[in-house]
């Protein structure tokens, strides 16, 4: 049986400053699909957690996962191992499923990591990294997610990372109608982000990498190139940072400078600026909240905000995990049956190549039958030997458990 492994790291072993070294771009990623050394192999890689998944037909050490992820990002495995967690066989399974349904994340029940781990088993699909095992695992997980998200009301009392920010921005500044707000990256998050700054306030500035991506908001914001973000920033009450760099984009020192320019000595003293930073890695150097007046605040700062729907969350938190437990045990029943189903394949073959073999024999004693009926007879071994299987393998495996089928199946070696 090809066996399931993965290994990673999320917010709940590690801090931003060490998850951010192992965020894997998409190139990195796409390589590593393309060149993959694992019979298969599915990358994820989110501002909260770097995980890969793989299915093996030899054992694995886990450690040789986290060997593998540490290359990817050169980082060195005998200082960072200790963040890693590993997990095999059915333990994966349900690591997938809680990770998919959004009930592992900062905000539970979020729909953010749906998307995500909808794009990276695409990616790995299509670069033809992932085989029956991981398109078996991650299609039953993105399904049952669907079904929570259908059957639970657990997404909507949800809050994602966007939602838990405005929380914070709300609670720095009571009032935003008259606040700017700056947002950097209009990706996924960056977008999501706007829609909740909307609602707030009509100051708004947005710069992205593509300078045509910020013009498509223009009839609710104000374009700024990106090399133009220092001219902007300064005059903002909140910084929004959530573009996709591996290096800072906002630096102490040019900030600092770029708020002096727009204002006066006490003005800068005086004036309170918030920089939420929801990238990983991080936007900005986080020595900015060191500056008179800023307040500095990462995605693992979030964590401390906590949800006024708690307790009804908790409520549909019973339903989801019934569904997400008929979800593990649907793919674990097919997991179990891949390889009984290779077994049964191979007894079906077989019982067709003994008809085969029976009507050559008497075919051979009726050297008077026409050729016409020769075919017919042979045709007749075969299509009953394939009735026979239909109804005394596929039958059994489907209407059985695995234990059960592996022992009739032991019974029908003996009896050969």
């Amino acid at each position: 049986m090809r066996k399931i492994y993965m290994a990673g790291m999320s917010h709940k072993v590690a801090e931003i400053a060490i998850r951010e070294k192992f965020y894997i771009p998409m190139d990195v990623k796409t390589e590593a699909l393309s060149r993959s050394p694992f019979d298969e192999l599915l990358i994820l890689a989110t501002c909260n957690r770097t995980e890969i998944y793989v299915a093996s037909d030899c054992d694995l050490d886990t450690t040789e996962l986290v060997r593998y992820v540490c290359g990817l990002t050169h980082q060195n495995y005998d200082v960072f191992a200790k963040f890693f967690y590993t997990k095999v066989g059915e333990d994966v399974v349900h690591h997938v499923m809680n990770v998919c349904a959004g009930l592992d994340s900062v905000a539970m029940g979020e729909d953010q990591i749906l998307h995500q781990i909808d794009r990276a088993y695409e990616t790995a699909h299509q670069l033809k990294a992932t085989g029956n095992s991981l398109n078996k695992l991650f299609q039953s997980a993105i399904h049952t997610t669907k079904r929570i998200k259908t059957e639970t009301n657990l997404s909507k009392l949800s809050c994602n990372i966007p939602f838990l920010a405005m929380k914070q921005v709300q609670k720095t500044f009571d009032d935003l109608e008259n606040r700017t707000v700056y947002i950097v990256g209009l990706g996924e998050m960056g977008s999501l982000m706007l829609k909740y700054v909307q609602e707030n306030t009509t100051k708004i500035f947005a710069s992205s990498k593509t300078f045509a991506n910020a013009e498509k908001y223009g009839d609710v914001l104000t374009p700024v190139r990106f090399e133009d973000r220092y001219s902007v920033l300064g005059k903002s009450d909140v910084l929004i940072l959530c573009s996709a760099c591996q290096e800072p984009i906002i630096t102490k020192d040019e900030f600092e400078k770029a708020v002096q320019t727009a204002g006066s000595a006490e003005d800068t003293v005086l004036l309170k600026r918030l920089v939420v930073d929801l990238a990983n890695p991080r936007n900005a150097e986080p020595s900015i909240g060191d500056l008179p007046g800023v307040q500095y605040v990462c995605v693992d700062d979030l964590e401390q905000i906590v949800s006024e729907n708690r307790r009804l969350r908790m409520i549909e938190l019973e339903a989801a995990q019934k569904i997400l437990q008929e979800g593990i045990e649907e793919f674990m029943q097919w997991y179990r049956m891949d390889d009984i189903a290779k077994d049964i394949h191979v007894f079906a073959d077989k019982m067709v190549a003994t008809a085969n073999d029976e009507s050559e024999k008497l075919l051979r004693s009726l050297p008077d039958v026409s050729d016409a009926d020769k075919k017919r007879i042979h045709m007749m071994y075969v299509r009953f030997a394939k009735k026979m299987a239909n109804d005394y393998l596929y039958k059994v495996k489907d209407s059985n458990s695995a234990e059960d089928v592996l022992t009739y199946l032991k019974c029908l070696r003996e009896c050969n």
